[in-house]
C-alpha cells in the first residue's frame, strides 16, 4: 500500500467517525423533541372512537331539520329519541342497518324551539340527554354565533381543548362554526377521534356548522369513485347539487344568509373554483336569491387577504363577486393568525387562531387593508341585530383582543369608526 492509499485510507476511516459524531451528537440534542413528539402521538390514540352525540345541519333547513351524528364502539341500529320536554321524549326516528358512524335526520321541526334528545350508545343503553334550538322562522330575532378556524394539531399538539373550553362557557350561542382545517391529517382516525372529544363541550350544547379545509380530505377532480375521508363520513356530502363529495350549502338563520363555500387556491388540494362548475354558478344564484336578507355572510376556508401572504388570484377572483353581491362579512382561515381587514369597505376576517402552530411575528407583514392583526389562541364571537353586526374576539382566556361593529347604512354594512 503507498503512503497516499493509507493517508487517504486514515482520512476516510476518519470522516465517517467525525459524521458519527456529529450524528449522535445531534440525535442527543433533538431527542427530547423526539420524545416529546412521540409521547404526545401516543396519548393521542388515547381518545376513544366512541363520540358523543352532536347536531350538524350541512345542507339541510335548521329551522325544521337537524342531523344528529355519534360514534359507537360496536356496529349497532341508530335510533334517536326527541321531544320538546326533557322528561318526555315523546318521538323517535330509527335506522336499521348495523353501522359504527349512525346519522339520522329529523324533519319537520318546529322553529326557534328548544329540543331534547337522547341516543343508543350500547345495545342496552343511552346517552344523556342533549338539546338544541332550531333556527328561528322570522327575521326579526338577534342571535349571537362563534367562529374561529384551523383547529388542526400537529402530533395532538396545541391549544384547540383551550378554545373548545372557552366556547362552552358562553350562553345562548345560537351555532359553533369552525372555517376549515378541523384536523392536521384528513385520513387519521386518532386526528378525528381528538377533534371531537375537545369539541364535545360546547358541541353538547350547540349545533356544529362544519366547513371543509385543505387538511380536512380532498379528492381527485377526475375521480368521483374516491375513497370516502373521514369529513364525509362524519358530516356527509351536502344536497346542494348531483356532483359527487360536494361540500357547499348555504342555510338562513334569522335575517342573515350563510354561504359555505368550497375555494381552494387550484389544484388538487381540494376541490377548485371555476366560472363553468355547478359550484360557481350555484354561489352566485344562492347570493343573487339571498338579496332580500339584511346581511349576507361568505363562509370558507383558503385566504384571501393576509398578512403572511395575500392570495392575489383569489382576491381578483372573490373581491368582485362580495362587492357585487354585497356581502356584509367574510370569514375564512387558513393562516394560522387573527387578522381583520377593511377593502372597499367590506370586512373580510382571517380566523386562523384555533389550534395551530404559528410562525414568528417577523414572519407577518400586515397591509394598508389590515385593521387588526393578532398572534395566538383566539375565537370570535359574532352578534347579529335588526341593524348592526357586532364582532368580539378573545383569547381562551375571554380577553378581548379585537371588537368592531359593522352598522348597516343604505343596506350596506359599513364599519364603524
Amino acid at each position: 500500500m503507498t503512503e497516499d492509499s493509507r493517508k487517504e485510507k486514515i482520512l476516510t476511516k476518519r470522516n465517517i467517525l467525525l459524521f458519527l459524531r456529529n450524528f449522535g451528537l445531534t440525535f442527543l440534542i433533538l431527542s427530547p423533541i423526539f420524545i416529546f413528539l412521540g409521547l404526545m402521538y401516543l396519548y393521542q390514540l388515547t381518545y376513544p372512537d366512541v363520540k358523543d352525540p352532536f347536531v350538524q345541519w350541512s345542507g339541510h333547513d335548521p329551522r325544521t331539520e337537524a342531523i344528529i351524528t355519534w360514534e359507537t364502539k360496536e356496529k349497532e341500529e341508530s335510533t334517536v329519541w326527541y321531544g320538546t320536554n326533557k322528561d318526555n321524549l315523546k318521538w323517535d326516528e330509527n335506522d336499521d342497518e348495523d353501522v359504527y358512524i349512525h346519522k339520522i335526520i329529523l324533519e319537520g321541526l318546529d322553529p326557534d324551539t328548544k329540543y331534547y334528545y337522547q341516543v343508543n350508545i350500547d345495545n342496552s343503553e343511552k346517552s344523556e340527554v342533549f338539546s338544541f334550538i332550531t333556527a328561528p322562522d322570522d327575521t326579526d330575532t338577534e342571535f349571537d354565533f362563534i367562529a374561529y378556524s384551523d383547529s388542526q394539531q400537529f402530533f395532538g399538539i396545541g391549544w384547540h381543548n383551550q378554545i373548545c373550553d372557552a366556547i362552552a362557557r358562553h350562553d345562548d350561542i345560537s351555532f359553533v362554526t369552525d372555517v376549515g382545517d378541523l384536523t392536521q391529517d384528513w385520513d387519521e382516525k386518532p386526528d378525528w377521534n381528538q377533534f371531537f372529544k375537545e369539541t364535545s363541550v360546547y358541541m353538547r350544547k350547540y349545533p356544529f356548522v362544519p366547513i371543509m379545509g385543505n387538511h380536512d380530505g380532498y379528492y381527485p377532480e377526475d375521480d368521483p369513485d374516491a375513497k370516502l375521508h373521514w369529513y364525509e363520513t362524519y358530516f356527509g356530502a351536502t344536497n346542494t347539487s348531483c356532483d359527487p363529495h360536494t361540500f357547499y350549502y348555504s342555510f338562513n338563520w334569522s335575517n342573515t344568509l350563510f354561504i359555505v363555500a368550497e375555494i381552494s387556491k387550484s389544484g388538487d388540494e381540494d376541490i377548485s373554483l371555476d366560472r363553468n362548475i355547478r359550484h360557481d354558478i350555484w354561489l352566485n344564484k344562492t347570493l343573487a336569491n339571498g338579496q332580500d336578507k339584511t346581511f349576507r355572510v361568505l363562509m370558507f376556508h383558503r385566504q384571501l387577504f393576509s398578512a403572511e401572504d395575500d392570495n392575489d388570484g383569489l382576491i381578483a377572483r372573490i373581491v368582485p363577486i362580495v362587492e357585487k353581491y354585497n356581502i356584509s362579512l367574510v370569514l375564512y382561515g387558513h393562516h394560522h393568525h387573527y387578522e381583520r381587514f377593511l377593502y372597499n369597505d367590506h370586512t373580510y376576517v382571517c380566523l386562523g387562531g384555533g389550534g395551530g402552530q404559528q410562525f414568528g411575528a417577523n414572519y407577518f407583514n400586515p397591509g394598508e387593508n389590515t385593521e387588526c392583526f393578532a398572534m395566538g389562541p383566539s375565537y370570535t364571537k359574532i352578534s347579529v341585530e335588526s341593524n348592526k353586526i357586532t364582532l368580539t374576539t378573545f383569547s381562551p382566556e375571554n380577553d378581548v383582543i379585537d371588537n368592531c361593529i359593522l352598522k348597516l347604512k343604505d343596506s350596506k354594512a359599513i364599519l364603524q369608526e
